[in-house]
C-alpha cells in the first residue's frame, strides 16, 4: 500500500472506474456521503487513471489556455498514477521534492507527509509509484498523495500496459454487439390422414429418403463466444495459442468469418496473435 493517509483500492481488472464497463476495471478512493445518491455521484467523479509523463505533456498542450479541466484521452481523472525513476530528491521536514523520469518525459513532484518524517528509502536511482494530481501553479508539478517504492521491475512494464489499455478503452469504447437476424420459423402444417395404398401401388411407390440436416455455422455473438471458449480452454497452449485452421475446423465456420471475429477480439483487447498472424491466444 501507499504510505499516506489515503488508501488506494487496486482491483484486479485495472485502473478505470468509468461507464465503459471493459476492460470493467476500477481503482477509486472510497468516500462517505450523506445519502446513497450523493455517494454514487461522488464516486463516479473520482477516476484514477494510469498515465505516462508524456501523456501529461500532451494533455497540457491540448488544454492550452482554455482553463478547462485537464483531460486524458477524453476523460477527466481526479488523480493519476505514475511509475518513474527518481532523478533527484530534496528532503524537507514536511515532505520530498523530486524530479521523476519514466523514459517518456520528466516532471517535478512534491510529496507532503502529514505525520512523521519523509521516507528515507526514496533516493536517486530508485523507481517509485505514486498517485496524485497535476498542478500548474506555481510551476508544473505532480502533487502526490501517496508514494511507495517499486518492488519489482515487472511493475514498470505492467504500468505501461495499463496505460495503453486505459487509452484504448477510452478512445475506442466497446461497440454494440452485431444484431443477428433470426430466420422466420415456417409454420408446420398438420398432415392429412393418408389413404391406405393399394397393394400394387405400395409396391411401386419409391422409398422416401430423409432430408439431410444442415447445421448452420455460428455467426456474430455466437461465433465470438465459441472462439473465446476454445481459446480459454486449459488444454490450449498459452504460449503458442490455437491456429486459425483449428478454429475453423472445430467451429465449422468459414476462415473469413473466423478471422473477422478474431480481428474484433484483438481490437477489444481480448485476444492477441502469438507466434504469427495464424495463431491466437487469450490475454
Amino acid at each position: 500500500p501507499f504510505s499516506n493517509t489515503h488508501s488506494l483500492r487496486h482491483e484486479k481488472s485495472g485502473f478505470l472506474d468509468i461507464s465503459l464497463s471493459m476492460f470493467g476495471s476500477s481503482q477509486v478512493f472510497g468516500t462517505r456521503a450523506s445519502s446513497p445518491d450523493a455517494k454514487r455521484a461522488r464516486e463516479e467523479k473520482q477516476i484514477v487513471l494510469p498515465v505516462t509523463l508524456r501523456a501529461v505533456e500532451v494533455a497540457l498542450a491540448q488544454r492550452g489556455d482554455s482553463g478547462e479541466e485537464l483531460k486524458f484521452f477524453g476523460a477527466e481523472p481526479s488523480s493519476v498514477v505514475v511509475v518513474a525513476m527518481v532523478e533527484s530528491v530534496v528532503r524537507q521536514s514536511t515532505g520530498l521534492e523530486m524530479v521523476l523520469n519514466d523514459a517518456t518525459g520528466r516532471i517535478k513532484a512534491r510529496y507532503f507527509v502529514s505525520d512523521g518524517a519523509p521516507p528515507e528509502d526514496v533516493v536517486p536511482g530508485v523507481y517509485v509509484s505514486g498517485f496524485g494530481g497535476v498542478r500548474t501553479a506555481p510551476a508544473l508539478h505532480l502533487s502526490l498523495n501517496g508514494l511507495r517504492l517499486v518492488e519489482s521491475a515487472d511493475e514498470v512494464s505492467y504500468h505501461t500496459i495499463e496505460v495503453a489499455h486505459a487509452m484504448l478503452r477510452l478512445q475506442q469504447p466497446e461497440a454494440a454487439p452485431p444484431v443477428v437476424k433470426q430466420a422466420t420459423p415456417v409454420a408446420e402444417e398438420t398432415p392429412a390422414t393418408p389413404e391406405k395404398p393399394r397393394p400394387d401401388a405400395a409396391a411401386a411407390a419409391p422409398a422416401l429418403s430423409a432430408a439431410p440436416v444442415v447445421v448452420a455455422a455460428p455467426q456474430g455473438v455466437a461465433l465470438r463466444a465459441k472462439v473465446l471458449a476454445l481459446l480459454r480452454d486449459e488444454a490450449t497452449d498459452a504460449a503458442e495459442g490455437l491456429p486459425v485452421s483449428d478454429l475453423c475446423g472445430r467451429l465449422a465456420a468459414g476462415e473469413a468469418d473466423v478471422r473477422a471475429c478474431l480481428g474484433g477480439l484483438v481490437d477489444e483487447g481480448e485476444v492477441f496473435a502469438t507466434i504469427d498472424e495464424n495463431h491466437y491466444a487469450c490475454v
